[in-house]
């Protein structure tokens, strides 16, 4: 939800070139493409090198120490960073990755972007802002973080994790604010001149927090937010902000070039107590083919890309043996040639039981060399088809560890995936561990629900 009028004419034009109608949605998947796509080719973090990224882009990056931070330039058709090496290692990363996030714009070669540029539009945060969500998703791609940690959401913890990741603290809160179960909200503000207070810049809201303030908005001038008056300054008060008591925390971020004060980035609770929700994925231990159904269910696998049918071991061989006509339907509809990397095939198994088969595996067979045979970019866009199946048939899904076999991806990569694709489309997510085999990293199981 925004009231921003987007008027930089870069923003304009990706608005335009763009259907989705919002700047924010379209930059972060965007920069979450690229991510996606550069750890199948074996980009590995933490920390994530957005050096590396650079060069996989074909960006070339130069140390000139003549500059202040970065800038992206054009050079006889090609890009180029260029940054200055002295500035501290953890703010040279962040400069190189909200460069490349500037790459995404299609018009990045029509002027040299200067971060700490004399002269500039009144709107250039807006391009600005953006560049540092594409930035965000590059230094704290998905799989990043531990989601232990995300559950406690004190600035005084999670500042300590900024060293631990090579990361920035806005990269950092973006990432535990997609993967907490607590109702909060990331906030990122700018100061106004005057007694005008402060602008919301972006809000990202974890899935238990409830919508009720909107980019654009602006917080008085007596805020804590006015406490925060130095990069690292941190300050935490409750406060009414739009007629609703919330906690408040915020600290002080690198201003936008030409600024004076700092940015404000931090998170937004409900006053008093509060607890984790159950609305991201639950574990439990038994058999993703067999889940006991309250309602319309859906089981979810993945295939790959040459296969006319369902492989003839693991998980499909038990969709094989228990849904004969759903097996049929798939081979059918593969047979036709529509196994495209990102595809959804959805079969209905009767009594309300839907079994779908997500395309995001590339070929046969175990992983080989750096690269997995699991596509998460593919992977993204099925489970994104699929949420939109759930949400129409009003269904759960379950799913056993998808990606972690033969796809032979790590869980929390496939796992935030899962928490972004269909948990914050408020779809119902249960995953199944068989119980002889060990619980994936960050994977808390609910005993109390083990399947027989």
């Amino acid at each position: 939800m925004t009231s921003i009028t987007w008027t930089h004419p870069s923003v304009r034009a990706l608005l335009d070139a763009d259907t989705e109608g919002d700047p924010m949605a379209t930059i972060e998947r965007r920069a979450r493409e690229l991510a996606l796509s550069a750890m199948e080719e074996g980009w590995t973090g933490p920390p994530y090198d957005p050096f590396q990224l650079a060069d996989a882009l074909g960006i070339e990056v130069v140390a000139r120490q003549d500059l202040e931070d970065a800038r992206l330039v054009a050079k006889n058709g090609s890009p180029r960073i260029e940054f200055n090496p002295q500035r501290r290692p953890a703010r040279i990363r962040f400069s190189i990755a909200h460069e490349i996030g500037h790459f995404l714009f299609n018009d990045y070669g029509e002027r040299v972007r200067y971060r700490d540029m004399s002269q500039r539009r009144d709107d250039d945060w807006q391009l600005e802002v953006l560049c540092n969500v594409a930035a965000a998703e590059f230094l704290m791609p998905a799989g990043a973080f531990p989601i232990q940690e995300s559950e406690d959401l004190s600035l005084t913890h999670l500042l300590d994790q900024r060293a631990r990741f090579g990361v920035s603290t806005e990269a950092l809160l973006r990432r535990v604010v997609k993967l907490t179960d607590r109702p909060a909200c990331l906030f990122a503000a700018a100061r106004l001149g005057g007694d005008e207070g402060f602008r919301i810049d972006y809000l990202v809201d974890s899935r238990a927090w409830r919508p009720h303030i909107a980019a654009g908005h602006h917080v008085g001038p007596h805020s804590i937010l006015s406490h925060c008056t130095a990069v690292g300054f941190s300050d935490h008060a409750t406060e009414r902000w739009f007629n609703e008591e919330v906690l408040v925390q915020a600290v002080g971020v690198p201003p936008y070039p030409g600024d004076t004060f700092p940015r404000l980035v931090g998170f937004l609770e409900p006053a008093g107590k509060v607890s984790a929700t159950d609305v991201g994925i639950r574990y439990v231990r038994g058999d993703a083919s067999q889940p006991p159904q309250d309602g319309p269910a859906i089981i979810a696998h993945v295939v790959n890309d040459r296969a006319r049918a369902w492989g003839g071991r693991g998980f499909a061989a038990s969709l094989m043996t228990r849904f004969p006509a759903a097996r049929d339907d798939y081979g059918a509809w593969a047979s036709g040639g529509d196994r495209r990397l990102g595809g959804l095939h959805v079969a209905n198994a009767g009594n309300d039981l839907w079994i779908a088969s997500l395309v995001a595996q590339a070929g046969y067979g175990d992983s080989v060399s750096t690269r997995p045979r699991l596509r998460l970019a593919a992977l993204r866009q099925s489970l994104e088809a699929l949420a939109s199946v759930a949400n129409e048939h009003h269904a759960s899904v379950h799913i056993p560890l998808i990606g972690t076999g033969q796809g032979g991806t790590a869980w929390p990569k496939v796992r935030d995936l899962v928490l972004e694709e269909l948990a914050d489309r408020h779809v119902r997510t249960t995953v199944y561990v068989l119980p002889d085999a060990a619980m994936p990293e960050d994977a808390p199981v609910d005993e109390q629900l083990t399947l027989v």
